[in-house]
């Protein structure tokens, strides 16, 4: 996982800190050639250049985006 995402789920509390490591672990076994970084300010998963999946913390909780 990329530094910048392990610092964008540790400023978060530590139940959004919980499902967000588990989702970027579940990210990174189903897309194990996918490169990730923060893009516009959130974790993003890529393939070939193009976004597939990544996730926000929303104010009502964690928003998964595909």
């Amino acid at each position: 996982m990329h530094e910048m995402i392990k610092k964008y789920n540790e400023q978060l509390s530590s139940a959004d800190q919980a499902i967000c490591d588990r989702l970027a672990a579940l990210i990174n076994e189903g897309l194990i050639d996918a490169e990730n970084k923060i893009w516009h300010a959130h974790p993003v998963w890529f393939l070939a250049e193009n976004p597939i999946v990544g996730y926000s913390k929303q104010k009502d909780g964690i928003r998964l985006l595909f």
